[in-house]
């Protein structure tokens, strides 16, 4: 199947066994499979996709819809902060501070901020306990 890409004016030739469609179809179809192939790539690199939790179909299904939840608000969170990490950093750094009390959206949007705030926070709190202990 032949078409002629109406940008470039370059003539792709396809092969397929979707005989019913045309050739604008074809190419849609081929181009936006690679928008799909990196949405896995990122959710399989950084969601930990990499062995199923479960056996049942219920618990494979869960395990993916909350993958691609998580890509979803990371993917806005990362548009929103002008300043941003890198797409997997930022995820890892979620990961890491699961138990912690921060609050992600400010840590990234003003992390050197945030880290001041936290060290001063702390280096207080260890200065009245040496004093109270001493």
């Amino acid at each position: 199947m032949l078409y002629t890409d109406t940008e470039s004016g370059e003539i792709l030739e396809f092969i397929t066994n979707l005989k019913g469609l045309d050739a604008l179809t074809i190419a849609l179809l081929y181009r936006n499979r690679w928008v799909v192939e990196v949405l896995f790539k990122q959710i399989k690199q950084n969601f930990e996709l990499k062995y199923f939790l479960s056996d049942t179909e219920n618990g494979i299904k869960i395990q993916i819809w909350t993958a691609l939840i998580l890509n979803l608000l990371f993917t806005v969170l990362h548009k929103r902060i002008i300043e941003a990490e890198d797409f997997s950093t930022m995820v890892m750094v979620a990961a890491k501070n699961l138990s912690s009390y921060i609050n992600l959206e400010k840590f990234l949007f003003y992390s050197e901020a945030y880290f001041k705030s936290i060290f001063q926070k702390d280096l207080h709190n260890l200065q009245t306990e040496l004093l109270l202990s001493g």
